[in-house]
């Protein structure tokens, strides 16, 4: 038992041995709100420039699927948009019958970076099926009072990060596709990734038909970075890992104690 003392002081130093300060949990997160109304006026720029509102890109003659996330992600913000377009290729439905809307929470992006996107997943919608016609994406950023509006309608609530080491910010926020009617009213969400093409087709003719869905349970996984500069997560992240470590030491003490009978006095 003294060995296994030992052991875990040494693997607790070891983790003390880096900065070890437990970050407070994001303020990142999803409330789903069916039936509520995304607010139409809403002051937008899109990928070529020009100012528009959220109105001539949600016009009422199909559904949208909304995407909230950050341009130059370079993580989770462009899986779930692969895993869209994957999703919606499987479904079969036809691309001039739904549009895909994104809304950058990054106040600070600009039509520049929706162009940079946007020419990313066209590709990778072209390499899925280049025979299905142009891609319907219109790539949206927005000052940070009209984001509040959005974010606040759709339930969507997302943090910026302290820097992890390199230039680019980044954000935590809750990884989800909010499924509109043409009157942008919230029909469904779809969280997280893997999205079964079955369920989209439905929800799609749902959200045509101007019905509502019911709230999903599936948990939104949160997007947060991975800094590519230096090659591992930023600092909170890492924080919680190294105080998941120590806890991990102490729980296995603790098993092995039990097992071994918890003998007090043992110098074995």
């Amino acid at each position: 038992m003294k060995r296994l003392l030992l052991l875990l002081l040494l693997a607790c130093g070891a983790a003390a041995a880096q900065p070890l300060a437990l970050p407070a949990p994001p303020e990142a997160g999803l409330e789903q709100h069916i039936g509520a109304r995304v607010p139409l006026d809403l002051a937008v720029t899109d990928e070529a420039g020009r100012a528009r509102t959220l109105a001539d890109v949600i016009d009422g003659t199909r559904p949208v699927l909304l995407v909230p996330g950050y341009y130059r992600c370079p993580q989770l913000c462009g899986l779930v948009m692969r895993s869209l377009l994957e999703a919606l290729n499987g479904s079969g439905t036809d691309r001039a019958r739904w549009r895909i809307v994104g809304v950058s929470v990054d106040p600070q992006e600009t039509a520049a970076d929706a162009r940079m996107r946007h020419a990313l997943d066209a590709e990778y919608a072209d390499s899925l099926a280049p025979w299905a016609g142009p891609l319907d994406l219109q790539l949206l950023t927005l000052t940070a009072p009209q984001l509040q509006r959005i974010a606040t309608a759709i339930g969507v609530r997302f943090e910026r990060l302290p820097p992890g080491g390199g230039d680019q910010a980044s954000f935590a926020h809750p990884a989800t596709v909010v499924v509109l009617t043409p009157r942008g009213e919230i029909s469904r969400y779809f969280n997280g990734m893997g999205m079964a093409p079955g369920e989209l087709r439905v929800a799609l003719a749902d959200a045509a038909g101007d019905r509502l869905g019911s709230a999903t349970g599936r948990l939104a996984l949160l997007c947060v970075h991975f800094d590519p500069h230096v090659g591992r997560l930023n600092q909170p992240v890492m924080n919680a890992a190294r105080a998941g470590s120590v806890l991990l030491v102490i729980a296995l003490a603790g098993w092995c104690w039990r097992r071994r009978g918890g003998r007090p006095g043992d110098g074995r």
